[in-house]
This record gives C-alpha cells, structure tokens and sequence, in this order.
C-alpha cells in the first residue's frame, strides 16, 4: 500500500491519508436535415456546446438544430464560466480586483431569465485574482481553482462558505497544468504527477484511480455520469472506465487532438482536431465530434475522417468551428 497525504485544511487542520491500491476541405456539414430543416445534425446529438473563441467571447451552438450564437458576449475579465449539468445555472468567475485588493466575484446565475442566485467575493490564499470555479453535481459545491500552486484546490458553498482546502499530497504542491473537476456525490477527481486520484468529502482521504506511465498526458475530463474520463495520452484521446480500467485509443490523425468533452448523455465526444500552437501560450483547435462507442476514429484535419466524423458548423455557415480556451457541453 502506498503512503500518502493531502495537504487538507478543514478548520485549520491539516489531516493525512492513504492512496488506496493547413487546410479543411475534408471537413463537411453534418449529415442532418440540412439548411432550414429543423435538425442540422442527426437527432440524437442533444445538449449546447459553449466554447471561447477569440474576441468573440464565450459563443455556443445548439443541438440538434445547429443554431450558433452569443452566450457571454464580454470575456474581458471573465476567469471561467460553467453550466450547472441539469443546464438550470450559469457560474461565472469574474476578475474584481481594484488597487491592492484582489477579489474574485462568482455568480451563480438562473440560465433562463438571468437573474442571480448567489453572489459573493472571494479572495484565495495567494491573492491571486485569476481563480477559475466548477459547480458540482448537485449545484451545492465550487470547485475553486487558480494558477497559483499556492492556492491549492479550495471547495466552496455556492454562497461562499469555506468546506475546505487541499493544499498538497505529501507536501508537493499541485502544479498548475493539473486536472481537477467533480465527480457525482460531491467527489472530486485530480490529476497530481503520474497519478489519478479520487477523493470524496470530507477529502481527508483518496483513492489511486490509475497510475500513468507516459511521458505526455493530460486534458482529463469526465462523463456526466461519473462512470467514464476521457484524456489526451500523447497526441491522441483515449477513454477509460471511472476504476482505470479499458483504456482504449478513440481518435488518430497526423496531428495532435485533446481537449475532449462529453456529450450530456456519454453517446458522444467532443474532441479538438488539429490542436495547434498561436502563441507563447496560445492554442487552438477544430471542434469535431465522434461517437463514443470504443471505436478509433480518424479527425484528420486534410485527410479523409472516418464515418461517424461530425465536424461542427453552425447553421448557415461553411466553415468549422474552432476554440480557442474553454468549452464545456451541457
């Protein structure tokens, strides 16, 4: 059994634990009712991919019909948005900070008519104004996050009550390249070197979900049942089962993918094709979708994908979406 600890502050009580053992002219529409029919896309494919593209701001394409548009149209401080998995809310982490004050405002907000819910100021350990937020299954938690390892992972109520902090796992601090989302019943999942880790409340404790021998990981994510991630491994995306079992290859091509997201229902994937460097630290890549059946697909972004390939066009338009940042599909 390996020997473990969570950095974890719980009314200031730091507790340990054990692990337990180019070019598109490939890329068509989808194969839908076509332009003016009520589905562009086939039936099934349900729910609203949001994604951050540019100066655009945070935009979003409905399923099946296609229909693209503005959803949070001003980024300019955004740090992050979410969707509650029921689609009933929107949070959003917004940078506030003033001369020597830097306060992050969140807002948990109804999706239908706008109005807020809850509404606080939080500052991190670090000071750090750019934390980023994630809503738990049940709507009742946030996932606090930042680019600063001293800020840990920090787990929140909706109104700003302090649950707890996660500081580090055997006094190695988290890294900020690191994964960390919810998972049903208020577990969280985390990456943390070569290894995924599962923590449940009141996270004094994990449990080793799988350890990954490989050089290049990452872009874990999870389905919205809490049954199946799916990750990058090298320049590829792979699926596995919520006990790190049945890793299995879904996409090849020439280039790189990552960035996968689940469809609401786990059918399908949501992966990014010709994932490609802008900038320093700027990335972007084409929005395509593949059945999430076990099967390898080809996204290849010149030659020809595989059937079942659907890349991702608003109706209306000829070109294939393509994000930039965050993307979530609820």
């Amino acid at each position: 059994m390996k020997t473990c600890r969570f950095g974890v502050y719980i009314t200031s009580l730091l507790l340990s634990f054990f692990i337990l053992s180019c070019s598109k002219d490939s890329d068509t529409q989808p194969d839908g009712d076509g332009a003016g029919g009520e589905n562009f896309y086939p039936q099934d494919l349900t729910g609203t991919i949001y994604y951050d593209w540019a100066t655009e701001g945070i935009i979003k394409v409905e399923l099946p019909s296609g229909t693209g548009g503005s959803f949070i149209p001003d980024k300019g401080k955004l740090n992050s948005f979410d969707v509650s998995k029921d689609g009933k809310y929107r949070l959003t982490a917004v940078n506030a900070s003033t001369l020597g004050q830097y306060d992050v405002r969140f807002t948990l907000s109804n999706l239908k008519d706008g109005g807020i819910v809850e509404e606080f100021i939080y500052n991190s350990p670090a000071g750090n104004p750019y934390c980023h937020g994630q809503l738990s299954f049940d709507n009742q938690f946030i996932l606090v996050t930042s680019n600063d390892y001293e800020d840990g992972i920090t787990i929140l109520k909706t109104n700003g009550e302090f649950v707890a902090r996660l500081s580090d796992i055997n006094g190695e601090r988290f890294e900020m390249n690191e994964t960390r989302c919810w998972l049903p019943n208020n577990e969280i999942l985390l990456t943390h070197g070569k290894y995924i880790i599962r923590s449940a409340p009141p996270y004094t404790g994990g449990k080793l979900v799988k350890q990954m021998d490989y050089e290049d990981w990452g872009d874990l994510t999870v389905n919205h049942d809490g049954t199946q991630l799916a990750l990058r491994i090298d320049k590829h995306i792979y699926t596995l089962d919520i006990n790190g079992e049945q890793l299995t290859q879904v996409t090849t091509s020439n280039f790189k993918e990552a960035e996968p997201v689940f469809s609401p229902d786990g059918k399908y994937l949501l992966i990014g094709s010709d994932y490609r460097q802008t900038g320093p630290f700027g990335f972007v890549w084409d929005l395509k979708i593949i059945p999430n059946d076990g099967k390898q697909y080809n996204v290849d972004p010149v030659d020809a994908n595989s059937i079942g390939v659907i890349p991702v066009f608003w109706q209306g338009k000829d070109k294939i979406e393509t994000a930039g940042g965050q993307v979530v599909w609820k």
